[in-house]
């Protein structure tokens, strides 16, 4: 054992401050578009150290949806939707994944939230429009038809109204 009075200490050091959660999440919105792979790393990074940084979780979603990795995609947009059920992108994202894994019901209900928190969401609307359509038409249901007409209605009014403000 070694005695503590000749215990030689060098000079002082202070001690490094580890990367925050935050400073990770910007590295990987960074890294997205010339490295996702890298991109997709810094975001679990930032997730493992702030679990409901929800902006993390749906970027880290986009992009295995991006890869073709739907049930990791939508494991993310779900953890997304429960840091923060008010954004309306992270239910849409949700809506997106859930109908290519050919769950409409499922789409439908997130196209649906999502337009309860913004109503100006024009491709919420779109994407709601195509889907009440192929499903009304498939079970031959007048009133999702007219929902669906309802949507692409005010999906066009949307579009409309953005190219006006852009002029």
């Amino acid at each position: 054992m070694g005695d503590l009075l000749f215990f030689s200490v060098g000079p002082r050091r202070g001690m490094r401050r580890a990367v925050g959660a935050s400073a990770w999440y910007e590295r990987g919105c960074a890294l997205e578009a010339g490295s996702p792979t890298e991109a997709m790393g810094a975001y679990r990074r930032a997730i493992a150290g702030q679990p409901d940084l929800a902006d993390a979780q749906n970027n880290l979603g986009r992009l295995h949806h991006d890869q073709g990795a739907l049930a990791a995609a939508e494991s993310c947009y779900r953890l997304a939707v429960c840091g923060n059920p008010m954004v309306a992108l992270y239910w849409f994202n949700l809506g997106v994944v859930v109908e290519d894994l050919g769950r409409a019901a499922e789409a439908i209900e997130a196209y649906e939230c999502a337009l309860g928190l913004d109503q100006t969401f024009a491709d919420a609307h779109y994407n709601l429009a195509r889907i009440l359509e192929v499903v009304g038409r498939r079970a031959n249901d007048d009133l999702a038809i007219r929902r669906a007409i309802r949507h692409l209605s005010q999906y066009k009014s949307l579009v409309r109204t953005s190219a006006t403000r852009r002029r």
